[in-house]
């Protein structure tokens, strides 16, 4: 079905109408960044890839336990509009009618809806989150009368939300309709309130300004692979030991403190010059786990498989993970460590949920595949056993350490007497 495109605006004491036709395709583009989720994926876990609170761009729209927050989404309007000038609201409007072609290409699943529908859902979803960001952004102000602001379970729930692949508007949309409304040249960039409002879920990590962004969830990656260079012609590992039989070989984990949540080196450094005294050292930045650390890492996952096939570094960590992960005890030494920080308050949770995420995902290799033939390598070394051995038993601490040398010399000394009172003897 086609339309002429017809456009009517007026303003009459702050109220403001919307009326666009447009022609529109209902066939899918080639070229797309938003998807549904593949159904293998899905089927593990349905609650991980689908909207609680609410629901952006077509997908999910209309459903009806979602409806509560397009009452939000009216209110977020109505102080939006009151900011702006007629003439950036009509640059807005032309914008979304020059652009709903290819708005629409952006997913994977074409909308049934028509032109009027479909421009006005985006409009609200879009000017919900810019209005959103504006607000956690300078929420010292709007704190108290905004309830997403000021309850933290309802905000985060809201973030994780706007995290997932299939709740997505792509992000040049977003950001050309910020710049057209807040044209001020002293405001933050939609970037910058973008990476301030998911700073929460970003690990320490950032996008730079440079930064090419298709949506929310791809926003994530970026941050997370800032710093972390793709590996070119990465190859598969396999039979890599888990956390408890690594350390049994003389691996020592540490915790380490770094911008990138993926960047897990092995490090082999003298004691005092004493090659028995070596320290063969497996370094893991932090991992937070939560109730909601499953969903976040799922729909990274998921969108490196719809979207990035040959560069799987997020699914190559969290199988990396997996790997190390095999039994509770494998948590409770990551824990003990400070390299999970568990806020389930159960080992079980963690081993069942890394021992699920690598379900139903395919990789080209792992940019960790250099970091695992070393780690096979020193494991299957029996020498390192029986070092490993030694200094778990002998030299866990300084104080069996001291003790154990001691003994040693007393026993040096006890042999040397006693080969001396042979000699006398005979």
């Amino acid at each position: 079905m086609s339309f002429e495109m017809i456009s009517c605006l007026t303003k009459d004491e702050g109220s403001r109408q919307l009326v666009i036709n447009t022609k529109h395709n209902l066939e899918p583009a080639p070229n797309c960044c938003i998807y549904r989720v593949p159904r293998n994926l899905r089927e593990l876990n349905e609650k991980a890839y689908t909207p609680q609170i609410i629901s952006v761009g077509h997908l999910h729209y209309g459903k009806e336990e979602l409806v509560d927050m397009e009452k939000q989404k009216k209110r977020y309007m109505e102080s939006f509009i009151n900011r702006i000038t007629i003439e950036q609201w009509e640059q807005m409007l032309t914008f979304i009618k020059d652009n709903e072609q290819h708005i629409r290409n952006c997913y994977e699943e074409a909308s049934n809806l028509g032109s009027i529908e479909f421009v006005g859902m985006i409009l609200y979803d879009a000017i919900f989150i810019m209005e959103l960001f504006w607000r956690y952004y300078d929420r010292n102000l709007y704190y108290r009368s905004d309830l997403l602001l000021n309850r933290k379970a309802l905000g985060y729930n809201l973030c994780m939300d706007l995290l997932l692949l299939e709740n997505q508007l792509p992000y040049f949309f977003l950001e050309k309709l910020y710049n057209l409304a807040f044209v001020n040249p002293h405001r933050p960039t939609f970037l910058d309130l973008s990476s301030i409002y998911f700073n929460k879920v970003m690990f320490n990590g950032h996008v730079p300004q440079e930064a090419v962004v298709i949506h929310f969830t791809d926003l994530i990656r970026t941050a997370l692979l800032n710093n972390f260079p793709k590996v070119e012609d990465a190859k598969c590992i396999g039979d890599l030991p888990c956390a408890v039989k690594l350390r049994e070989s003389g691996i020592k984990f540490k915790q380490i403190k770094r911008e990138c949540l993926l960047d897990i080196r092995f490090k082999k450094r003298n004691q005092r010059n004493i090659p028995f005294l070596q320290v063969h050292e497996l370094q893991i930045p932090v991992l937070i786990v939560h109730e909601h650390t499953e969903t976040f890492l799922r729909n990274l996952m998921a969108l490196e498989q719809c979207h990035y096939p040959m560069d799987t570094r997020i699914c190559n960590y969290v199988l990396l993970m997996d790997t190390f992960i095999d039994t509770d005890k494998d948590v409770d030494l990551f824990v003990d460590k400070g390299i999970i920080s568990n806020c389930f308050g159960n080992s079980a949770s963690v081993t069942n949920m890394f021992n699920k995420l690598g379900l139903q995902i395919s990789m080209p290799g792992t940019c960790y595949y250099e970091l695992g033939e070393e780690l096979k390598a020193h494991f299957n070394n029996h020498l390192n056993h029986v070092k490993g051995t030694l200094k778990r038993v002998y030299f866990s601490n300084p104080w069996k350490g001291t003790a154990t040398i001691a003994a040693i010399i007393l026993l040096l000394l006890t042999v040397i007497q006693t080969i001396c009172s042979i000699k006398q003897a005979v």
